[in-house]
């Protein structure tokens, strides 16, 4: 069995290059009322947006304030420009370029990673992407969420599965570095829809892949719900969630990457679950140990 059971992401370089996420002003289809003005069921934006980062400002004036930060913390002298918040491929393709070209020009910036929908991609936009690639390094994450129609229709995604296959396929057939996004433990998700979901994405020409566990946020309109209905809700626990990992990685092609585990949540937005401040390093660890213990391994169900 391998030394490490799971393909964690590693740079190919071992350098240690920084996301700065940055506020560039976008909005969401699923919020500006192109497909619905009340967004995804589990999305609270401003929850993972680092203190420097808002729209007010310009995008140089983040970055600046990104990389002095992060310089400071980790020691590190090479970055990407990080288009996390809302829909970041959501506007005319001309605005695109000239935001894009413009951020590369920053001393410092070595790259784009570019967060957005699947539905906000078309072969015009990927095409820009393709041209910037050739010149410097690009990524992309698609947020799938689900693999599961039903529900992402009952999370009012307003997409389905097949428009997150579409895209990723023609990100990854321009050579474009693609990550992928899922949430675990939506209402009605079983077991087997993670399994599922695992041999459906290792065909899809993913990179990466990003996993976290559903967390309930204030101003999301899960929130609501569980404030009104809290038994609608089957959240895991911190050993549950690592549990579902290791029965889901087991299914996942070893060829795809996993960047991240958990997702942090300032605890002044986070409702539930409370796991005490379970690190993503300490998850890795415990994941690790699980896995070798239980004689499992990425892809070993495949």
């Amino acid at each position: 069995m391998q030394a490490c059971p799971v393909n964690f992401y590693k740079p190919a370089d071992g350098k240690r290059l920084q996301k700065i996420p940055v506020d560039a002003g976008f909005s969401c289809p699923n919020r500006d009322g192109t497909l619905s003005f009340s967004g995804c069921a589990y999305c609270a934006n401003q929850s993972f947006s680092p203190f420097y980062c808002s729209a007010v400002k310009s995008v140089e004036q983040q970055l600046q304030e990104g990389m002095a930060f992060f310089s400071s913390r980790y020691k590190c002298s090479g970055f990407y420009a990080y288009f996390q918040s809302y829909s970041a491929t959501h506007d005319s393709l001309e605005y695109l370029e000239n935001l894009y070209e413009k951020t590369l020009k920053m001393p410092g910036i070595e790259g784009l990673v570019i967060a957005t929908r699947p539905d906000c991609l078309n072969p015009e936009k990927i095409e820009l992407m393709k041209r910037l690639r050739e010149k410097t390094f690009i990524r992309v994450e698609v947020g799938i969420e689900s693999c599961n129609d039903n529900i992402l229709q009952a999370i009012n995604r307003c997409h389905d599965f097949s428009t997150a296959l579409e895209a990723i396929k023609g990100l990854t057939n321009a050579g474009i570095e693609t990550c992928g996004h899922l949430i675990f433990g939506l209402p009605g998700e079983t077991q087997q829809d993670r399994r599922t979901a695992a041999q459906l994405l290792s065909g899809s020409g993913l990179s990466l892949l990003k996993l976290h566990h559903l967390q309930i946020i204030k101003g999301s309109k899960f929130a609501r719900d569980f404030i009104e209905a809290p038994e609608k809700f089957e959240l895991f626990s911190a050993d549950d969630y690592l549990i579902a990992l290791g029965d889901f990685l087991t299914y996942l092609s070893d060829k795809i990457a996993i960047e991240r585990l958990i997702n942090r949540v300032p605890p002044r937005f986070l409702i539930a679950p409370i796991w005490g401040g379970l690190s993503e390093s300490s998850l890795r660890s415990q994941l690790i140990a699980y896995m070798q213990k239980n004689g499992i391994f990425q892809s070993c169900e495949q």
